[in-house]
């Protein structure tokens, strides 16, 4: 990964949810890319109920532009130029007053016995004074064309969260979803994101995931699912044993 902060929007770049184009540099390497994105899928808002995206809390609201399209166009890495033709790709767009305390975001799809699915997910717990909040699902899984929602603000689910792994139980619209993560990326990269209001919050990306999914609804058979085509992210206001993050630059 390559991440670089613009004290202003660069000229000449662009940021989607349609089209990607710009550049940036970091620890010796560089990046540039033209990317168009297309998706035929409404926009995921997954903070539930929707009033909290006009709430004080969380301070962190999420949207999901584009949950599962079409990405062509070029990269290039350290002047090497890879070109996309219909790669399978994803939007997302985060704004607010404060990072959560910890959280996680999972994006996956090409799942073997079901290619057209895709699972979009965040876990958070939010900080309220001393207090830190038990964690929170929302998010979505696209299956068979019906998108189930899942989690939401007092609906409980439990959560094994590290910065290489995932276990966790959540909530769905009338089913329970069984997930398990594990990051296949040898080489993972943990940067600081400054936060708003002070302070920083330590964030490990992990560009290629294991995910197995076990989906289970009344009355049905319990449906699982597994791809090796996932991104996993942890972040959190916590210290992690042995990840040094590295610093990201300034343009």
């Amino acid at each position: 990964m390559v991440k670089q902060v613009f004290a202003a929007f660069p000229p000449g770049a662009v940021a989607g949810p349609e089209e990607f184009r710009g550049q940036a540099a970091m620890g010796g390497h560089g990046a540039r890319w033209d990317l168009a994105v297309t998706g035929g899928q409404p926009p995921l808002r997954p903070l539930r109920p929707p009033v909290l995206y006009r709430a004080p809390l969380p301070r962190t609201k999420l949207e999901v532009p584009v949950a599962d399209g079409q990405v062509t166009g070029m990269l290039e890495i350290d002047g090497r130029t890879i070109a996309s033709s219909g790669w399978r790709g994803t939007v997302g767009h985060n704004w607010g007053s404060e990072h959560a305390d910890s959280w996680v975001w999972l994006h996956a799809a090409d799942f073997g016995a079901a290619p057209q699915a895709w699972l979009d997910l965040v876990l958070a717990r939010i900080r309220v004074g001393p207090v830190r909040s038990p964690w929170t699902a929302m998010g979505a899984l696209s299956l068979a064309g019906d998108r189930i929602t899942l989690g939401g603000l007092g609906r409980r689910c439990k959560v094994d969260a590290r910065p290489g792994r995932l276990t966790a139980d959540v909530p769905a619209q009338h089913a329970r979803l069984r997930l398990s993560v594990t990051t296949d990326d040898e080489d993972p990269v943990a940067v600081p994101y400054t936060d708003p209001r002070g302070g920083t919050r330590t964030v490990r990306h992990a560009a290629l995931a294991s995910v197995e999914l076990t989906l289970r609804r009344p009355g049905d058979r319990a449906l699982t699912l597994s791809s090796s085509h996932g991104a996993y992210e942890y972040g959190t206001r916590q210290d992690i044993p042995g990840i040094v993050p590295q610093p990201v630059p300034e343009g």
